[in-house]
């Protein structure tokens, strides 16, 4: 736990190895089979919010595990969790496979009337929310989804129809 300011080291290389220790010992960082990875607080009866933070297109869980885990040390009552996107062909990308949690055909404002993929995408941020609700006894008005571009939209789409309030949705760079 970290210390007061007036019992912190005087000098700037204790202060900063206090630091790290401390950063490091606030949450424990664990990564499962598949691609999510979970910044929960060394000490889980201190966890009272949750925040799942969602990816952009092509990317991984990975893209966001420092951001969690440098946020988990200045927040240590939170869990993050980060899932990973399935790999599926995008129209838009050529076909290619990559990680996205929704196909994207085009960038007009009709191409994305019909996102093949969103729903099931949307059932998986649910359950995730479902389970730290039911689990974890933490209330969905101390939770938080937050998403960059393509996780964004699915953090704003799956957040808003939700039948109960979060604290929170955070869009970073989000169309």
């Amino acid at each position: 736990q970290p210390l007061p300011r007036n019992q912190q080291p005087t000098d700037h290389n204790s202060y900063i190895i206090h630091n790290i220790i401390v950063s490091t010992m606030a949450s424990t960082t664990t990564r499962q089979g598949d691609g999510t990875i979970t910044v929960t607080p060394s000490n889980p009866s201190l966890q009272s919010a949750t925040i799942i933070i969602c990816h952009g297109l092509g990317d991984s869980s990975e893209g966001f595990s420092d951001v969690a885990e440098h946020l988990a040390s200045q927040m240590p009552h939170v869990k993050f969790i980060l899932p990973t996107a399935p790999t599926q062909k995008v129209t838009m990308n050529m076909g290619m496979a990559m990680p996205s949690w929704y196909d994207i055909v085009g960038l007009d404002k009709r191409s994305n009337e019909f996102c093949k993929g969103i729903e099931e995408s949307q059932q998986r941020i649910e359950q995730l929310l479902k389970d730290e609700h039911d689990n974890l006894g933490v209330p969905y008005d101390r939770m938080v989804l937050a998403g960059f571009s393509q996780g964004g939209a699915l953090s704003l789409y799956t957040g808003m129809q939700l039948p109960s309030k979060l604290a929170g949705i955070v869009i970073m760079s989000g169309y």
